[in-house]
């Protein structure tokens, strides 16, 4: 049996709204068989995932753009089959961020860019993820390649390396409007400092913990999202926009991680 979705009643046909106001909660990609019987209908064709993913959530965060630039037509369809109010957070290319690591890519990032505004109102947050090896000697290399991106969209930073918490990182997303990934794995200590006016979360977790058969929950993270749950209660209230995404390596099961994480939130606040 599908879950009902997280937006609630008021959800018109045609458009979604946050569970919260301005709180964005989706997942790490959509197109996951494992995922019928939970979220999705049994039997559900891949081609109809995206359409019944935006019945549940109001935004997800596209992971196959990591692995290229989509083709023009591939957006113009993501856009036809989301809701307004529906929203895509989409991964740069890793020939940008992992392979060229940043250096002369500024002609590849803008065709990245310009593809995904093809989305337009849909189009939310986009990520540069940086590989574990990219250190904070790559700072300038960093402060150039955001300095060439196109103006007018929203960019989030995130950081793998442990050389980057003692450094002007902050600083420097902050002077451009850049938000700075939050993300919950191993091997980084959690961060809470929001650098712009949106929030980017990313509840990623360990893939050698659960490699595969995301069907149910197998670790229980309430604890875990009761703290992030106050972050975010304070960084809403503050007045950011808050995007939080969950990945399936975190607790095996992506739509649970998010249910559990509105549970807490409205615990926390006394709803």
């Amino acid at each position: 049996m599908s879950q009902q979705p997280l937006f609630g009643e008021e959800a018109v046909a045609g458009r979604v709204s946050p569970p919260e106001p301005g709180l964005y909660l989706g997942t790490s990609g959509w197109s996951y068989a494992d995922w019928e019987g939970s979220l999705y209908p049994a039997g559900l064709a891949p081609q109809g995932r995206l359409a019944e993913y935006a019945r549940h959530y109001t935004t997800v965060e596209i992971d196959s753009t990591f692995y290229g630039i989509p083709r023009r037509s591939t957006v113009e369809r993501w856009r036809g089959i989301s809701p307004e109010g529906f929203l895509f957070a989409a991964k740069f290319p890793r020939e940008i961020t992992h392979e060229r690591r940043l250096a002369g890519a500024e002609g590849e990032a803008r065709r990245f860019v310009e593809t995904m505004a093809l989305l337009g109102d849909r189009l939310g947050p986009l990520l540069v993820q940086l590989p574990p090896s990219f250190d904070v000697e790559g700072m300038g290399v960093l402060e150039d390649f955001l300095g060439s991106l196109p103006g007018g969209f929203r960019y989030a930073v995130e950081v793998r390396h442990s050389s980057w918490l003692r450094s002007g990182l902050a600083e420097l997303l902050r002077e451009r409007g850049v938000a700075l990934a939050l993300v919950d794995r191993p091997g980084m200590p959690r961060m809470e400092e929001a650098t712009a006016g949106f929030v980017y979360i990313r509840w990623i977790g360990d893939r050698r913990e659960f490699p595969s058969h995301h069907t149910a929950p197998r670790r229980d993270r309430r604890e875990d999202l009761r703290w992030w749950a106050e972050r975010v209660r304070g960084f809403l209230e503050e007045g950011r926009e808050v995007f939080a995404y969950a990945n399936n390596h975190y607790q095996n099961h992506s739509p649970t991680t998010l249910r559990q994480f509105l549970e807490v939130y409205r615990e926390g606040r006394g709803g």
